[in-house]
């Protein structure tokens, strides 16, 4: 994805202030978040290509094998046609989070990522906007395959719908953080391939592609470290029912915890790199 010079955000610089300095005030440093969260979720919904990728891929794999398997009951109580929707839904989120750092990218190749390290906008700020704007991403992805679901005949509860809706963007996190850490980390001409080729591995290892208990006993055992297999798991309990996968919890924290140093770390490295 290529950001235009006329897209970019119009934050004024501070001459004399350091990288890191503080907003002035919290009306001020809130005006400067949503000024630049306004400028980033414009650019991101102008990218027609990418958005018909996260939502029609994952709406039509899902349509064309429910449309096969999806009027068998599962073992879990709810059709298959449902739990495949929780599943591809899963998958639409993950192409949808891992895009976060898609812009810093383009910010960095441009060197606008520079200018923006001299304005007043915090580093908290950078990054809030940042995951607020892959989060409006997610939004569509996934409720393009729920209504897919409905399409199919798949009958929930408002609840349900919800809490499925719900678990699955806050099990994804991580995974937004880890497409900002690849954005910050690698050069612009190399984050692309990275991204894909992660997102593609956390799909077919976390069993999204197609059940994990089909696997060797091996690649169950990688499936179960990550982030993507503990998503569909998570934001299908409330269909499935049972005892909540406390287990995905913890893991997603771990996850979390170690990409936000990661982050955080790069971050200061790409700063550093920008001033040059």
């Amino acid at each position: 994805m290529t950001t235009r010079l006329d897209d970019r955000p119009t934050l004024a610089p501070a001459a004399a202030a350091p990288v890191h300095a503080a907003p002035t005030g919290s009306t001020g440093g809130n005006r400067r978040l949503l000024h630049y969260l306004g400028q980033s979720l414009l650019i991101q919904l102008r990218d027609w290509a990418f958005l018909g990728f996260v939502i029609v891929m994952p709406t039509t794999v899902y349509l064309f094998f429910a449309g096969i398997f999806g009027s068998q009951p599962s073992e879990s109580g709810p059709s298959v046609a449902a739990l495949m929707m929780v599943t591809m839904a899963t998958y639409g989120g993950l192409g949808a989070a891992m895009n976060a750092g898609s812009q810093i990218q383009s910010e960095r190749s441009s060197g606008w990522f520079r200018q923006l390290m001299l304005t007043a906008l915090a580093p908290g700020q950078f990054v809030l906007a940042k995951i607020a704007t892959a989060i409006a991403v997610l939004i569509p992805a996934i409720g393009a395959v729920f209504l897919a679901g409905v399409a199919l005949g798949v009958r929930l509860e408002a609840a349900v719908w919800a809490a499925s809706f719900a678990l699955i963007i806050a099990a994804l996190l991580p995974m937004i953080v880890l497409g900002l850490v690849i954005g910050l980390w690698f050069k612009p001409q190399t984050a692309t391939a990275v991204t894909t080729l992660s997102m593609l591995a956390l799909a077919m290892l976390g069993g999204l592609w197609f059940p994990l208990d089909l696997m060797p006993a091996g690649m169950q055992a990688i499936g179960r470290l990550l982030p993507s297999y503990w998503a569909s798991q998570i934001g299908g309990w409330p269909l499935a029912g049972g005892e909540f996968p406390w287990q995905g919890v913890i893991v997603l924290a771990v996850w979390l915890a170690t990409l936000a140093a990661l982050g955080g770390l790069g971050y200061r490295r790409a700063i550093r790199t920008s001033r040059r």
